[in-house]
């Protein structure tokens, strides 16, 4: 079984996470804040991260470099459907976005791809992302 470790600002989210990954996943961890991850993410010994962009006042990007440089996978889950972020995101290490108006089942996939060492983009991100790149075709920005 895969150790996850979850970070998000809802505990409420957390728990639902929590609910939906074990059994076939370990939670070795959560946290709400980025303080409390940064405390706990060193000793955890998870082998993926699944973070939300938005962490009450703080965002989760410099989180998803520090568990880079201890060697853990990122998936971020996140509401931000924007561009900017999804782009941002894979720019600072992570290996997959799902945003959090997919079905559960698109979470399972990009968790399956992330162990298995592969890259994942839900259909929303991927939308957002190719939406972005031909509206700068159009523009003539590329």
């Amino acid at each position: 079984m895969a150790r996850l470790f979850l970070i998000d600002h809802h505990a409420a989210v957390r728990q639902g996470l929590a609910l939906l990954l074990q059994g076939k996943h370990t939670i070795c961890g959560e946290a709400g804040s980025r303080g409390e991850a940064v405390e706990q993410l060193g000793t955890s010994c998870a082998d993926l991260v699944l973070l939300d962009l938005v962490l009450g006042p703080e965002n989760g990007f410099e989180l998803i470099a520090s568990a880079r440089r201890l060697g853990i996978n990122v998936l971020v889950y996140s509401l931000c459907e924007d561009a900017e972020s999804i782009s941002g995101a894979f720019a600072v290490g992570a290996g997959g976005y799902v945003t959090k108006c997919e079905p559960a089942d698109a979470l399972l996939a990009a968790v399956t791809d992330l162990l298995a060492g592969k890259r994942h983009i839900s259909p929303r991100a991927a939308q957002s992302l190719a939406n972005r790149t031909l509206a700068a075709c159009k523009n003539n920005q590329i």
